[in-house]
C-alpha cells in the first residue's frame, strides 16, 4: 500500500469539506444523516460531533458496546491534536513505521491510531474548531461515511460548504 498516496488523499478531501460556519443546527443534520446511512448500511454506530470542546451532537445505536464511546473519545484527542483526521494520523504513523506514543509521545489509552474522526474546519480559518467522529464499522469505513454524508447532503443543498 502507498501510504503517501492515502495521505495525499486524505489532505485533499480536508481541503475539499470546509464549511463558512458549523452550529449545533448543522451538528444536528450531520448527525441525524449518520444514523440514516449506518440504518441504510444495517449497522450499529456510535457519534459524536463537537466543536471547541463543546459536544453538540452525540448518538449511540442500541445495542452498541461501551468500547465505541471509548474509542470516540481517543479518535476525536487524535484529530484535535494532530489538525487532521485520525485516519491521516493512522496512515502517517504506517508511513513512518512508529506509534503514537514514539511519533508524538502521546498515549495510546488516551489517542487512538485509527480512523474515524475527522476535523472540523471553517473557510476562512486555519485551525481546525472540532470534529465529526464514527466509531462502529471498521476504522476506515467510519472515517468513509463521514465523507460520504458531507459529500450528499453538499450536494443535497444541506452543508453550507
Amino acid at each position: 500500500m502507498d501510504y503517501k498516496e492515502k495521505i495525499r488523499e486524505l489532505e485533499a478531501q480536508e481541503k475539499e469539506i470546509k464549511f463558512d460556519y458549523f452550529d449545533s443546527e448543522l451538528a444536528l443534520s450531520i448527525g441525524l444523516e449518520l444514523i440514516e446511512e449506518a440504518k441504510h448500511r444495517n449497522n450499529k454506530i456510535c457519534i459524536d460531533i463537537a466543536i471547541s470542546g463543546r459536544r453538540l451532537f452525540h448518538y449511540s445505536s442500541d445495542g452498541n458496546a461501551m468500547s465505541n464511546d471509548i474509542m470516540i473519545e481517543r479518535k476525536k484527542n487524535t484529530a484535535m491534536h494532530t489538525g487532521h483526521s485520525s485516519l491521516w494520523a493512522h496512515y502517517m504513523l504506517k508511513d513512518m513505521g512508529m506509534s503514537i506514543d514514539e511519533k508524538w509521545h502521546l498515549d495510546p489509552s488516551q489517542y487512538a491510531e485509527v480512523g474515524g474522526a475527522f476535523p472540523i474546519r471553517l473557510k476562512n480559518c486555519p485551525t481546525v474548531i472540532g470534529t465529526i467522529t464514527c466509531s462502529g464499522f471498521d476504522h476506515q469505513i467510519d472515517h468513509g461515511i463521514i465523507i460520504d454524508v458531507c459529500r450528499k447532503m453538499r450536494e443535497e443543498g444541506k452543508l453550507n460548504n
